[in-house]
């Protein structure tokens, strides 16, 4: 299932945004590469996919069911102590969520990547 093109206004603004934790890499238009950002942010290097929704805000649980061919891709990247993978989806009214991939999960996270905490 194909999502169509590249959010490229998107990726650009996701850019922008994610320059608060580091040094940002637009990788997006240069072809192999299946993410659209590096971040490197002193400790870690973060690669990153940006993607549209048309939904409101969404769970981790819907995010890996309306994604699941972009986090099968990001899992490819080893994930280590110094390796993170995102996705930074981007609602139509301008609301960003921001989901960590680890192996067996996806997690929400906030804007400067620190987990979010939820109630139970």
């Amino acid at each position: 299932m194909t999502h169509g093109p590249k959010p490229k206004m998107a990726i650009d603004k996701a850019a922008k945004n994610t320059t608060i934790r580091g040094t940002v890499l637009n990788i997006s238009r240069m072809p192999g590469f299946f993410t659209d950002l590096l971040l490197f942010t002193g400790t870690q290097v973060v690669f990153i996919r940006v993607m549209r929704i048309r939904t409101h805000e969404c769970d981790p649980k819907e995010i890996e069911w309306m994604f699941k061919e972009v986090i099968h891709g990001l899992r490819n990247v080893p994930l280590s102590p110094v390796v993170c993978r995102e996705i930074h989806v981007l609602a139509p009214w301008g609301a960003w969520q921001y989901f960590r991939i680890d192996d067996d999960r996806v997690i929400e996270v906030r804007r400067d990547g620190s987990p979010l905490i939820t109630a139970k």
